[in-house]
C-alpha cells in the first residue's frame, strides 16, 4: 500500500477496516501509521485515533456528537453572519447552529423575552490593559444591557445583545486582541492563575505568560476544539493553592525543589457539577517550558480516548477512572519527547481562602494593588469604565479578575492611594466591604443562564441585606449560590454552599436551595456535605444564621467553619436533610414541613417528601408542601371545587379542557411552558400536532421545554435525559417517565385536558 494514501480507520458495519469516510480526524494521516492504532513518533507525526474509531460506534454517540459531526463548530461562522444580517430570530435559527455559536462565544439566552445573546470573552491570566476594558464597557452599552458580569473562572460576561450586533462586538474586541472564541460547549475555557500574578512577594513564578501560551495552544485549533466535554486548566505559581485548583481538569501548581529550582506539580481529573470530584495527584513534575507540550498531550489523550456517549458520564476525570493514574502516565511516556521526573510528594492545600479585597503590598518598590469588591459579580459599563480610566491615570493600565468575582488595580504608587479610593467611590465602588457582601460568589442565574433552575444574583443580593439587618458577621465564611448543579458558582468548596432547585409548593413549583456545609479548605481541600433540602428563599437567612452562629458559640480552638460542621455532621449522618438536638434551634421556631400527595391527599410529615407516596404510590413530584398558616390544599368546596380536585382540574370546563396558549405561539420543534393551576406542562409541536407533557424533568427539575427536540425526543437540557414528546415515556432512561395531557385545537387555541 503506497505511504502516500490518505484513508480514514472508522469500523464500518462489516468491521473492513481503511474504509474512508472523509470528515474523519484521522483523513490526513498515512494508513501505516493509522494501522499501528496507536500514536507514533515515526516521521514526527503523532497518529491521532478518531474519535468515531474504537467506540461502539455512531449510534452510541450523543446527539451534540452527532451534530458536531454534521458541522464543526468553527464553520458556523458563515451562518452568524448571514444571520446577523437578516436579524433573524432565535426561534427560526436551528438549534444545533445555537450551539455552535459557543465556539464564538456568543451564547444564546432563550429566557429573555425574545431572545438576547451573551458574550464570553477570555482574560488569560485573568489581566486586560484599560483599552481592552474600555472596549468591552463600550460594546455593553452600544449594543446590550449594560451589564458586563465577572465568572469564576475569571472571565468577562457581556449580556444582552441582539444578533445583528454580534458580529462588529467580535470585531472590536478582535482589534484590542481579546477573543470570545471556544469559551463554551466542548471546549477548553479561560486559563486562570493567582491574580497577583506577578506582583505578590510570595510567589514562586510569573505564571500569565504561561496562561497565554496555553491558551495560544488551542484556540483556533480544530484539533482542540473537538473535545468530548469541556476543559478546565488553571496554572498556580504561589507555593500555596486554594480550593478551587482541585477542582479542575488540569491545575500546574509551583513547587520549589530541594536543589532551589522551581516546577509544577499536576493534579487531574477535578470537576465541580453533578458529581463534583477532587482532583488526583500525577505523581511528576514538570518544568516551565514543557508545561505546554504537557498539556497538549493529555489534551489529544482525552480527545481520542474519551467517551462520547452520555453527557454525563465524559468529563476528563471518568476517562481517568477507567485507564487509572498509571494510563495517565503511561500515555505521558509514550506521547512525549523528553521524561518526566517522578516525584511522589503531594502539592499542599493553602491554609484557608484568600481575599483579594483591599491594598496589598507589591514586590516592587513604592507599588500596591487594590482588591475591589464587586457585590454578586455584577458590573455596569459605566463602572467597568471608570475602573479602566481609574487603572490609566494612577497604575500602569492594566486590571486583573480574580476567581471570585473581584477586580483588582495593580500598580499603584503609595502617595495615590487615597486618590484611587476617592475615584472608586465615584463610581459606587470600593475595598471596603462588609463581611457579608465580600464573601459572596453567585453564577449568573436563571435570569439569563438557559440551564439554572432558580434566579441568583437577585437573590443573593436579597440574602446580603437580610443577613446584614440579622447583624450576623461571616469572619471568613464563604457563601457560594449555583442556579443549578452545574456549580458554576462552585458551591461544593464552600463553606456554605447553596444549589438552586424547584420545590414543588402547593400554589405550584417554587425556587429553593439545597444547603450544603463544610466545604473549603484547612490544611487540606474538602467537598461540602449536604445539610438542609429545599429550603425556601425566603428562610435561607434563618437556616444559615443558624448554622454560623452555632459554630461561633460550640467551636473548638482552632476549629474552622467547615471543619466544625464536617465533624457535626460525620457525627450524625453523611447526608442529613435537618440535624436534630440542635441548642439554639426552640420548638417555635422550627416545625416539621407536612407534605400533600396531590393524587390521594396523603399528608406525610417530614423535612422531604416520600420517594413515593405509601398511599397511591405516586412519585415524589406530585407532593406539595403545606404552605405556613395554611390548613389544607385543597380548595373551599364553597367555591364550587370538590375535596380531592387537583391543581389541574379546578378551572376547567365541562368537558374536563382547559385554554393553554395560542397555537402560533409553539413552533415547530421548539416547546412552550404554560402553567395550568400551579402545574408547568410542556407543549411541543410535533409533524403538525400539539403535544403537552409534564416540564418538569424527575430528575432534578430541568424545564424540558427548554430542551433541544429531535424526531419526537426531547432532551432535558440539566442532564441530557431525554423523553418522548407525544407519550411522555422516558428513553434513557427508560425506566422514568413524565405525565401527557390530552390536547385540541379549537381554532386557533390549544386546550389540555387535565389528568
Amino acid at each position: 500500500m503506497s505511504p502516500h494514501r490518505f484513508v480514514s480507520l472508522c469500523e464500518s458495519k462489516t468491521k473492513q477496516w481503511g474504509r474512508i469516510n472523509p470528515r474523519c480526524c484521522l483523513a490526513r494521516l498515512p494508513i501505516e501509521l493509522i494501522l499501528a492504532g496507536r500514536r507514533q513518533q515515526d516521521a514526527g507525526v503523532n497518529a491521532l485515533r478518531c474519535r468515531m474509531c474504537f467506540t461502539k460506534g455512531a449510534s452510541t454517540m450523543n446527539e451534540i456528537e452527532k451534530w458536531k459531526q454534521e458541522k464543526h463548530g468553527f464553520d458556523v461562522w458563515p451562518d452568524v453572519l448571514k444571520y446577523a444580517q437578516d436579524g433573524t430570530p432565535m426561534k427560526s435559527i436551528p438549534g444545533p447552529d445555537l450551539e455552535r455559536m459557543k465556539w464564538y462565544g456568543t451564547f444564546y439566552r432563550k429566557r429573555d423575552g425574545e431572545g438576547s445573546y451573551m458574550l464570553r470573552i477570555r482574560i488569560p491570566g485573568c489581566e486586560l490593559t484599560s483599552a481592552q476594558a474600555r472596549e468591552v464597557a463600550g460594546i455593553s452599552y452600544e449594543y446590550g444591557y449594560g451589564i458586563i458580569d465577572v465568572t469564576t473562572r475569571s472571565n468577562f460576561q457581556v449580556q444582552g445583545l441582539q444578533i445583528a450586533k454580534v458580529p462588529k462586538a467580535l470585531e472590536r474586541l478582535s482589534r484590542v486582541g481579546l477573543t470570545t472564541k471556544q469559551t463554551g460547549l466542548d471546549n477548553i475555557r479561560n486559563v486562570n492563575c493567582h491574580p497577583l500574578s506577578g506582583i505578590d512577594g510570595r510567589e514562586l513564578i510569573d505564571t500569565r505568560d504561561l496562561c497565554r501560551r496555553i491558551t495560544d495552544l488551542f484556540v483556533d485549533s480544530r484539533e482542540f476544539s473537538d473535545l468530548p466535554r469541556k476543559f478546565n486548566i488553571s496554572v498556580n505559581g504561589h507555593p500555596f493553592h486554594g480550593a478551587h485548583y482541585w477542582t479542575q481538569d488540569i491545575s500546574f501548581l509551583a513547587c520549589r525543589k530541594k536543589d532551589d529550582t522551581v516546577v509544577f506539580q499536576i493534579l487531574i481529573g477535578g470537576n465541580q457539577g453533578q458529581r463534583p470530584h477532587l482532583g488526583e495527584h500525577l505523581p511528576v513534575v514538570v518544568e516551565d517550558n514543557r508545561v505546554v507540550d504537557v498539556t497538549a498531550s493529555l489534551l489529544r489523550l482525552f480527545r481520542t480516548q474519551g467517551s462520547r456517549e452520555k453527557r454525563d458520564q465524559i468529563r476528563f476525570r471518568y476517562l481517568i477512572e477507567r485507564i487509572g493514574l498509571d494510563g495517565v502516565w503511561d500515555h505521558l511516556k509514550k506521547s512525549l519527547n523528553f521524561s518526566l521526573e517522578h516525584d511522589e510528594t503531594p502539592p499542599p492545600p493553602s491554609a484557608g481562602h484568600e481575599d483579594f479585597m483591599g491594598w496589598f503590598k507589591q514586590k516592587q518598590e513604592d507599588l500596591w494593588a487594590l482588591g475591589v469588591c464587586i457585590p454578586v459579580g455584577r458590573l455596569s459599563w459605566s463602572q467597568v469604565e471608570g475602573l479602566a480610566v481609574i487603572a490609566s491615570r494612577w497604575g500602569n493600565g492594566t486590571l486583573r479578575t480574580t476567581h471570585d468575582q473581584g477586580i483588582i488595580i495593580p500598580n499603584v504608587p503609595t502617595r495615590f492611594k487615597e486618590e484611587v479610593s476617592s475615584d472608586l467611590a465615584q463610581y459606587g465602588l470600593s475595598s471596603e466591604s462588609d463581611s457579608i457582601t465580600r464573601n459572596v460568589v453567585v453564577c449568573t442565574g436563571k435570569q439569563f443562564c438557559n440551564l439554572a433552575v432558580t434566579e441568583t444574583k437577585g437573590y443573593a443580593l436579597q440574602l446580603i441585606e437580610r443577613l446584614k439587618k440579622r447583624a450576623l458577621v461571616l469572619h471568613g465564611i464563604r457563601i457560594h449560590l449555583s442556579g443549578c448543579l452545574n456549580a458554576c458558582a462552585q458551591h461544593h468548596t464552600a463553606d456554605i454552599g447553596l444549589k438552586g432547585v424547584r420545590v414543588r409548593r402547593l400554589l405550584g413549583a417554587a425556587d429553593g436551595f439545597d444547603v450544603f456545609l463544610g466545604g473549603a479548605i484547612n490544611r487540606r481541600v474538602q467537598l461540602a456535605l449536604p445539610y438542609k433540602a429545599g429550603v425556601d428563599v425566603d428562610q435561607l437567612p434563618h437556616v444559615i444564621e443558624e448554622a454560623v452562629q452555632e459554630y461561633y458559640l460550640q467551636r473548638k480552638p482552632g476549629q474552622t467553619f467547615s471543619d466544625y460542621w464536617r465533624e457535626r455532621l460525620d457525627g450524625t449522618t453523611q447526608a442529613p436533610t435537618v440535624l436534630s438536638g440542635q441548642a439554639n434551634v426552640l420548638e417555635q421556631d422550627y416545625q416539621m414541613p407536612v407534605w400533600i400527595c396531590e393524587k390521594c391527599e396523603y399528608r406525610h410529615l417530614g423535612e422531604d417528601p416520600p420517594v413515593f407516596c405509601p398511599s397511591c404510590s405516586a412519585l415524589r413530584r406530585h407532593f406539595a408542601r403545606l404552605e405556613e398558616n395554611t390548613s389544607s390544599p385543597i380548595p373551599s368546596t364553597k367555591e364550587g371545587n370538590q375535596p380531592g380536585t387537583s391543581p389541574l382540574q379546578q378551572m376547567q370546563t365541562p368537558d374536563g379542557f382547559q385554554k393553554a396558549a395560542q397555537g402560533s405561539d409553539i413552533p415547530e420543534g421548539r416547546g412552550l411552558c404554560v402553567k395550568i393551576g400551579g402545574k408547568e406542562i410542556a407543549l411541543f409541536r410535533v409533524e403538525g400536532k400539539i403535544c403537552a407533557i409534564d416540564n418538569l424533568c424527575p430528575h432534578e427539575g430541568g424545564s424540558l421545554a427548554e430542551g433541544e427536540i429531535r424526531d419526537k425526543v426531547v432532551t432535558c437540557p440539566l442532564h441530557h435525559w431525554t423523553f418522548n414528546a407525544c407519550t411522555g415515556c422516558g428513553i434513557d432512561p427508560s425506566d422514568q417517565k413524565v405525565d401527557r395531557y390530552e390536547t385540541q385545537m379549537r381554532g386557533e387555541e390549544v386546550w389540555i385536558k387535565g389528568g
